[in-house]
């Protein structure tokens, strides 16, 4: 029962995710909240990636989860290099960022 559950991991920029996935099946109009937010996420974290010091309540939660996976996810960041907004993003670069933030599978023995 409980694996019915999402996992937190599963949860993490559900918002900056649904609007990857929304330009990686095609779509050419992403609707103007989920672009306001996708575009503020991404400034907000490298902001914070570049200095840490500039945390405020202001910061959207999900632009501190983004600004720690581009430290720990390998190639995370360089696949949103001169990505300013999701209207940069092509189909090839929102699927390998979703494939990036998908987490870590154990292997099956």
């Amino acid at each position: 029962m409980f694996s019915a559950i999402p996992s937190e991991n599963a949860k993490r920029l559900e918002l900056f995710r649904l609007a990857l996935i929304l330009v990686n099946r095609g779509n050419q109009e992403i609707p103007a909240p989920l672009s306001t937010h996708f575009n503020c996420v991404l400034q907000q974290a490298r902001l914070l990636l570049e200095d840490p010091r500039t945390i405020s309540p202001e910061v959207i939660p999900q632009a501190v989860q983004l600004a720690n996976d581009f430290r720990s996810i390998a190639g995370l960041k360089d696949a949103l290099e001169g990505i300013e907004r999701i209207g940069d993003v092509s189909p090839d670069i929102a699927d390998k960022v979703l494939r990036s933030l998908e987490p870590n599978i154990a292997p099956a023995d």
